[in-house]
């Protein structure tokens, strides 16, 4: 009997061909897609994602995820926002809706497998970066160790992005020249300042820009418009400044010089890790946000619970509410979420 998989089908070409290799190599196929909500770009996608099934000749289900996709990844955006935090969306939608609810309906309809369109190879139980370092996903993806590994298949983990065109060609499919989305997928202007104020039950409002000492040096348009690093929209400051911190209950952001944006350490919470535990005697890398460059570091346990992790060397603006993702080599040992503070000791 054939094994059958369940694919998520964005309507964009990585998950279209992830489908069709996954029923060239003998599977029985099925696709599946979220409604996230009920916007024409939304519409767009379930049209294309059922163009494709129907093309491949495969059953496609739809399911409503509106209201969990607000309540677990559009609330969680803009709250951490609220907390002075800068959220990764991507990263809580892989955790509780793709590798989470669409991973339980995967194995309530009966499916031995579930499969996306990822840049990232899953071997003996461990994540590993995708072979095209232009496109590899597997930061986005550490908090899939809280699921069950052997049931999730990523049939693109092995190609760059041009093999994938190339393929919806040979598959003739109609979007294998699709541009691909840079956005939030729920931001459909890319604007996401403009996004937090309409969705937002709390004003933002103008306030103080502190130096590291506390003083006063001017003012800022509202906490929203900032994240960690940024210059824009500080004014002038009589030197080059950045932001170094962001205080949401003084509603102040804290702006320092560039060698003070530095770090040699970071705490991370919601720590999770795969089949090989942490070891502190060991050298890794970490990446500390999607398109930096990985950095050597050693680990060390925080009250056997959260994780501190010491830089080789400084690494410069580090964000709560970012994950760090480390690595041993090209494997994903595990990740968490940077803390504001150092909150697990």
């Amino acid at each position: 009997m054939r094994k059958k998989v369940l694919v998520a089908m964005s309507g964009g070409i990585d998950s279209s061909v992830a489908a069709a290799l996954l029923l060239k190599q003998g599977y029985e196929v099925a696709g599946i897609t979220m409604r996230i909500d009920n916007s024409t770009r939304a519409s767009d996608t379930v049209a294309d994602a059922m163009r494709v099934a129907s093309k491949l000749g495969i059953e496609h289900h739809l399911v409503d995820v509106v209201d969990f996709f607000q309540s677990n990844i559009i609330d969680y955006f803009t709250n951490e926002y609220l907390n002075g935090c800068t959220p990764n969306p991507c990263i809580c939608c892989n955790r509780k809706l793709k590798f989470g609810l669409l991973l339980d309906k995967a194995c309530q309809l009966g499916f031995d497998f579930f499969a996306t369109g990822h840049y990232a190879v899953v071997k003996d139980g461990r994540l590993y970066r995708g072979a095209d370092p232009r496109k590899d996903q597997s930061y986005f993806l550490y908090p899939i160790y809280s699921s069950d590994l052997s049931r999730i298949l990523f049939p693109l983990g092995d190609m760059t992005k041009n093999n994938v065109r190339e393929l919806g060609e040979q598959f003739g499919l109609h979007n294998a020249k699709k541009d691909e989305s840079q956005d939030i997928c729920f931001i459909s202007t890319g604007d996401y300042t403009e996004f937090l104020k309409q969705n937002c039950a709390k004003d933002f409002t103008p306030g103080p820009i502190l130096d590291v000492k506390g003083r006063v040096i001017g003012r800022h348009s509202g906490i929203q418009n900032f994240t960690i690093g940024q210059r824009k929209g500080l004014g002038a400051l009589g030197k080059p400044m950045y932001v170094k911190e962001i205080l949401p209950k003084d509603n102040a952001v804290v702006a320092a010089t560039d060698d003070e944006l530095m770090a040699s350490c970071v705490f991370i919470k919601e720590t999770v890790t795969g089949p090989d535990t942490f070891d502190t005697d060991k050298s890794y890398s970490v990446q500390v946000r999607y398109r930096s460059s990985a950095v050597a570091c050693h680990l060390e346990t925080v009250n056997g619970q959260g994780l501190k992790i010491c830089f080789d060397e400084p690494v410069r603006a580090l964000a709560p509410g970012q994950s760090a993702v480390i690595y041993d080599k090209e494997q994903v040992v595990g990740g968490g979420v940077i803390c504001a503070g150092r909150e697990e000791e």
